[in-house]
């Protein structure tokens, strides 16, 4: 992919009136071709690692980076909770992430990540390799949460949501929700909120997001 055309399907979403001054490292990040290019890679890495495609498994160890894979080696600035999302349109197809981002460098939490979406969001089924074709991959970078009283208040288009109660915790990527509402009946079904609302805490957040696309597992690695 040329540098324009990777810049062309970079995407940011910033919640509210500007954006939390801890995401504008990961700003200057994704707006950097070389960069961005190189974490769409580490996370089709990791992708095919978990779909039984790559040599190296996502966790091991990643060799040290050269040439355009050492723009996104470290951390721009202080370590993001971090999301991996594969997307058809405007669909999530699966979602993983941490709020402490696994593998020590951004690449290898990247690997890891994308290694666990394939399978371990437990709200779709498990990956299939055919299925790459017609999906792309989302980066997410996380800005501090913010509480909030009402979830209600929330735009779920333009902002994040993250739901934790005692039996656990999902976010809602700025977009994926359709309706706050939605995404609480889906945190019900997950089994996440069960009591009252006035029972679970809810948080706003904002995030940067570099967008590519899925790539393709040869047949024979099928």
């Amino acid at each position: 992919m040329s540098g324009a055309a990777l810049l062309a399907g970079l995407q940011l979403v910033l919640a509210g009136a500007g954006e939390p001054p801890e995401l504008a490292p990961y700003r200057a990040l994704a707006l950097d071709p070389a960069a961005a290019h190189a974490l769409l890679r580490a996370a089709n890495e990791g992708i095919r690692a978990g779909l039984g495609a790559a040599a190296v498994p996502a966790a091991a160890p990643a060799a040290a980076p050269s040439g355009r894979d050492s723009a996104a080696a470290a951390w721009p600035g202080s370590v993001r909770p971090l999301y991996v999302t594969l997307v058809r349109g405007r669909a999530t197809r699966a979602c993983v992430g941490s709020d402490v981002p696994p593998g020590g460098t951004l690449r290898a939490a990247l690997r890891t990540l994308g290694a666990q979406v394939v399978a371990s969001d437990t709200r779709h089924p498990p990956l299939e390799p055919r299925e790459l074709d017609s999906l792309e991959v989302v980066i997410a970078f996380a800005s501090d949460p913010q509480p909030v009283a009402d979830p209600l208040a929330l735009d779920p288009v333009r902002e994040g949501l993250k739901i934790e109660t005692e039996r656990g915790a999902m976010a809602f990527l700025p977009g994926e929700a359709r309706t706050v509402s939605w995404a609480l009946r889906e945190a019900r079904r997950i089994g996440v909120l069960a009591g009252p609302e006035r029972e679970a805490r809810f948080y706003r957040f904002s995030v940067v997001t570099i967008r590519g696309p899925a790539e393709r597992v040869r047949p024979d690695q099928e």
